[in-house]
């Protein structure tokens, strides 16, 4: 399954919140589904086509997979984890 992306240019970067307030705000990934990889929320974000707080609503309830792990404090999922959900 390949997933492509069409990087637009921004003046400020879309995953950092002002001014440390606020949520992670949707950021298409780089890098396609099918290679090895790992993806952050913003990533999740823009691929669910959902909002910072409808994430994490889904993945307490089941809906949306786990976090893979932790990069100190930066949950990330794997590409083959997010491969999977999107094809059930």
């Amino acid at each position: 399954m390949a997933v492509t992306f069409v990087k637009k240019h921004q003046s400020t970067p879309s995953t950092t919140p002002s001014a440390g307030r606020g949520h992670t705000r949707a950021k298409a990934p780089e890098i396609s589904l099918d290679q090895p990889g790992r993806l952050r929320v913003a990533h999740l974000l823009a691929l669910f086509g959902i909002s910072h707080a409808t994430l994490y609503a889904g993945i307490q309830s089941g809906r949306y997979p786990k976090r893979d792990g932790l990069d100190g404090r930066l949950p990330y999922w794997k590409t083959e984890t997010i491969r999977e959900f999107l094809r059930s």
